[in-house]
Formats: structure tokens, sequence, C-alpha cells
């Protein structure tokens, strides 16, 4: 039997404004939380014993998770641990079985565990980790292997050699995590395994994303768009005006309302927002419950939970609103503004790149 660890507990700080009141593993993907992507790959794998490491925002998170109906173990952790101390928490307080699967709880991809902890089971090597190819590793901890083997890992190299990267899954078998010192799996843990023995790599080549920049959790959002509704995708229970544009691909939630506005491709619009006539959206995720404007022009923005954006506003690329921010009508957000949660705008922002706390 196997047990695995989903690792959910950081801070998320390169997402802020967004994740100053949403904790990343419940980041929309496409509508859904991240996590739950990762909690349907398990239960397609068999896996029912599952541990939920959390810290920031544990509470939201639990709620989501309970209200899902899925049965999981929470375990909350009362101080930072790192990505190794929550394995040596729960391994000295839970019996475990055998094989220990533990996956990085912000990490989008459509890897088959069975798969995985088949090729786990038959080498002799006690570790397993996913890797993938990636354009920029730079970002990453790079691996460096001799065929199925690890031979070193390094974090963040800047003239990396390869393109090869930790993908943030792991198999442990349970008996190794009675020596787990520090608090990185990757800069503690992993090169002590080496000295005493072998490590595994799969190779995975399917599609995988970290969503720890706005940019790149953009993209994951459309790609996923383009790939699964590249005609678009409009909710049975969302209501939108025969008189409105459309260019594909787009992706429109239940309870959404779209009255005669132009959607641009890569649109994204959460539950329940409410769009007005001749607004103009483009290339732009908008979380659950927002509201724009008549002949407002959004491009290339990420806007959160309940945010309200006036008529005749012009929100310009690379803008973040944070979760119930308002702006006033006639309102001018050059590229790059960021603005805090809970936040009422009444003026424009023409210098870009600011930050309105």
């Amino acid at each position: 039997m196997v047990s695995a660890i989903v690792l959910a507990g950081g801070w998320a700080t390169r997402l802020r404004p967004l994740s100053l009141t949403k904790p990343k593993p419940l980041f929309p993907v496409l509508g859904r939380p991240i996590l739950d992507y990762i909690l349907d790959s398990l239960d397609r794998a068999g896996i029912s014993e599952v541990y939920l490491s959390l810290r920031v925002m544990s509470d939201k998170v639990m709620k989501y998770v309970e209200e899902s109906g899925r049965k999981i173990n929470f375990i909350v952790e009362e101080e930072p641990l790192g990505d190794l101390g929550p394995l040596k928490y729960i391994n000295e307080r839970h019996k475990l079985d055998d094989v220990v699967l533990v996956i990085y709880g912000d990490v989008y991809m459509e890897v088959d565990f069975r798969e995985m902890l088949s090729f786990h089971e038959g080498s002799d090597c006690l570790t397993t980790i996913m890797a993938t190819e990636v354009s920029d590793p730079q970002r990453y901890g790079v691996l460096y292997t001799d065929g199925d083997k690890l031979i070193q890992i390094v974090e963040k190299p800047s003239n990396p050699l390869s393109n090869l990267i930790n993908a943030g899954v792991y198999i442990f078998d349970r008996k190794v995590l009675d020596g787990i010192q520090g608090k990185s799996i990757a800069r503690n843990f992993l090169p002590k395994l080496l000295q005493q023995g072998c490590v595994n790599v799969f190779r995975y080549r399917g599609v995988w994303a970290d969503i720890g920049i706005p940019s790149d959790y953009l993209k994951l959002n459309f790609d996923l768009l383009r790939r699964k509704h590249p005609r678009g995708y409009v909710s049975e229970k969302a209501k939108v005006s025969e008189r409105a544009e459309l260019t594909p691909p787009y992706f429109i939630m239940e309870g959404t309302v779209v009255e005669e506005a132009y959607l641009d491709f890569n649109t994204i619009l959460g539950r329940n927002c409410q769009v007005g006539s001749g607004a103009y959206i483009s290339e732009s995720l908008l979380m659950e419950g927002v509201t724009v404007g008549q002949h407002s022009f959004l491009k290339n923005v990420i806007v959160g939970d309940k945010g309200r954006i006036g008529r005749w506003n012009h929100i310009r690329e690379r803008t973040i609103l944070g979760e119930e921010v308002t702006t006033s009508d006639g309102v001018l957000l050059n590229r790059g503004t960021i603005i805090l949660p809970h936040k009422e705008v009444s003026d424009s922002v023409y210098k870009e790149g600011r930050i309105i706390l």
C-alpha cells in the first residue's frame, strides 16, 4: 500500500497580492483549485491514505476540502518546517505505509502515479524523484543524471548544464524517512540519500507547470484552455447575450452574466461574474464574483475574488488586483500596476509598475 503526503503550507510570496487572501493550493486553474487536480490524480491511482500538510491560511484549505466531501488527514504546521520537516513530523506521529508518495501542492501535472510507482518498485533504489524538462531551468533544482540514476541536484544554477529539473514529486521507501535531518528535501535529504545509495529519476514528459509567479499562473490557464477547450467553453448555468462577441478560446463559468461585450481570446471568467455592455476583455483571468462595468477595457490582467471594476476603466497589461478591489468610473491603471486587497481606487495610475497599498 501507499501513503501520500501533499505539501501545501507555503506563503506563495511571489503571487502577492492574490496570495495575501487566497492560499496557493486554492488558486483556480480553469475554475478549479490546483489542489483538486492533485487529489483527483491520487484518487485515480487508488491512493486513499492522504496527508495534507498546511500552514498558511490552513483554515481556508481545510474548509474547502471538507465541503468537497474528501476524506483527508490534515496536518497543520505550528511553525515553518520547510518541505522536509512535514515528512519527519508525519512519519513520527502516524503509521505510514511501506511506500510514501510526496507531492508539492502548487504544481500542475497530468502524471499517472501508478506508472511512477511501478517504475519505483522495479528498481533497487529506495528513493525516486520525478523529473521534467523546461525551457528556463535556472529557476528550479536542476538534475544531473546517469541514465535513470541521479548524480547531483543543483538549486537554481546560474549556468545550468541541463534542462531537466526537479518536478516536485518523490517516492520514498518509508524506512528512509527515519533518517530525516534538516528542512529541505533537495538541499539536505537527497544528498544524504545519494551518499547512502541510489536515487531513481522518473522522467515525466506531459504537461507540467509550477504556478510560482503570476505569468506562469496565467500561462498554465491559457495553455490548458487552448488544449481542452479550443472552441471555448460556456457553462449551461451562465448567461451570455446573443449580441456579445466571443473569440475562442474562452472559459465562462456558472452564474456569470455577459452583456453585449467583447471577450477576446484567452478570457477566463470565474463563477458569478458580471460583464457590462461595451466592455472588452482579453488574455485575462477574473476570479469569482468579479464585476466589470460598461465600456471598460482589460488586457492581460488578473482580478481577484469580488473585484469591482467601474465603468470606462482602462486596465493594462500585467496589472493584478487583489481581492475585493474597487475602482471608480474612468480609472486608468497602467502596465504592471499591483493593488493590494480591499483597496478602493478613485484616481488613475499613470506610472507603470506602481504598487498601491
